[in-house]
């Protein structure tokens, strides 16, 4: 019960029980000489959260003045921080004075709550209802009808409130009675599809979309809902959430095409391109990386993955291309892969073998066991005609290890080692 309690003091809150409105508008013309000191202060304490010292001020302020706005707020204070019995005689002096205000039935409605009055109160809001269809009043009769567990009249007025302003809170109240407790899911699920389509993707509305989607097992309606949270408000967490889920499902194409338009952590989208072999996709996003960045290592990617996607059609301009990134690489940052990719390349393609077996042998001394730097290594030995060294490199090799391309190797460096090759 006491939930909406709070629920009903915070509709309070927002209807502007307290002042806010110009002095001149909320209480005209003065009625003695310190009255706006009195209330400046008033208003001082109240922001402090000294709401006692507030409610004396406004009493003495009506007491001055006779002006009901002043005994009206002293009211509001004293539901919201005291005890019944100061409340009580505050407010029932107020009504006296204003049996017209609806803010003074308001708070008597939530008074009466407070005491666990609630057939008096149900009593109230109806006949407050009726003559005052506003929204305020209507969420409020929502609220003691939802307390009581009379679900279908709670409908009823959350309903008619969220008619009138389509406002989020009346939304989540419509969906959690349909939901939870009338057994309209399928009503409270194309309700909130609805509002978010029209009204946009607000966070407490769409993460409840996320959780009815979560209990009825609708993964894309989960990813689809985390989209479009990401997008309108640019949190990676909502984009790792995508990714995540679309890994899970095995989409592949769903989480390069997210990735690829969102833009976010294109890391994870260079890892997808690679392990897809999409080696001409790695190569866009490396450049734009690069472009963005101007970090050397994406300049090393572009060499590697302009070089992997034209093996099949390699020509002496994009060997070239290749070849420069790698030099520019070379001279900049001592990384073992760049620096054996890019001495295979001149060993393999018969440019500078020489040089290809130095560039190698840096590789090697940070990962001297690696199987595909050894083997670098052998193949640049067989090309400067040192076979019997390339074989005993692939001989060790060739026991822990049996790639295609190593064998092949091996073969050739066998039939060097027949000819009689050193």
């Amino acid at each position: 019960m006491f939930r909406y309690i709070q629920a009903l003091i915070l509709i309070f809150l927002l209807a502007g029980c307290f002042v806010k409105q110009p002095i001149d508008e909320q209480i005209g013309k003065k009625s003695f000489e310190n009255e706006d000191y009195l209330i400046l202060t008033a208003l001082e304490q109240q922001s402090r959260g000294n709401y006692k010292n507030s409610i004396e001020i406004y009493k003495l302020l009506y007491k001055k003045s006779e002006k009901i706005n002043y005994l009206i707020e002293a009211t509001t204070l004293s539901f919201l921080s005291e005890g019944i019995e100061e409340t009580e005689k505050l407010l029932y002096k107020a009504i006296s004075e204003a049996p017209d205000s609806s803010k003074l039935k308001r708070i008597e409605i939530g008074f009466l709550i407070k005491q666990e009055k609630n057939i008096e109160a149900k009593e109230k809001i109806l006949d407050l209802v009726n003559k005052d269809k506003s929204v305020i009043n209507l969420k409020i009769a929502g609220s003691i009808y939802l307390q009581s567990k009379s679900y279908e009249l709670a409908l009823k007025y959350y309903e008619s409130a969220y008619a009138i302003d389509n406002d989020e809170n009346s939304l989540l109240n419509i969906v959690d009675i349909q939901y939870n407790y009338l057994d309209n899911k399928d009503d409270a699920i194309a309700l909130l599809e609805t509002h978010i389509r029209m009204h946009n993707c607000e966070i407490d509305s769409c993460f409840k979309l996320i959780e009815i989607y979560g209990k009825e097992t609708n993964i894309n309606g989960v990813i689809s809902t985390y989209k479009k949270l990401y997008y309108r408000y640019r949190n990676d967490e909502y984009a790792k959430k995508v990714v995540e889920l679309l890994v899970y499902i095995k989409d592949k194409k769903g989480a390069i095409k997210f990735l690829d338009k969102s833009g976010y952590d294109q890391e994870l989208l260079l890892d997808i391109y690679i392990s897809s072999q999409d080696f001409q996709s790695a190569y866009m996003v490396a450049k734009r990386l690069y472009e963005k960045t101007s970090k050397i290592d994406y300049l090393g990617r572009m060499a590697i993955y302009e070089y992997e996607s034209n093996k099949d059609s390699l020509n002496d301009e994009i060997l070239e291309s290749v070849l420069k990134k790698f030099e520019k690489v070379a001279s900049k940052i001592h990384d073992p892969l760049y620096f054996n990719y890019y001495g295979y390349i001149l060993i393999d393609h018969d440019i500078n073998a020489k040089k290809g077996v130095g560039l190698i042998k840096e590789a090697l001394l940070k990962e001297p066991n690696s199987p595909y730097y050894l083997d670098s290594l052998a193949w640049g030995y067989y090309k400067l005609g040192r076979c019997k060294e390339a074989k005993v490199i692939m001989d060790k090799l060739i026991k822990v290890n049996k790639e295609e391309e190593l064998m092949n190797h091996l073969i050739e460096i066998n039939k060097c080692v027949k000819r009689g090759k050193k």
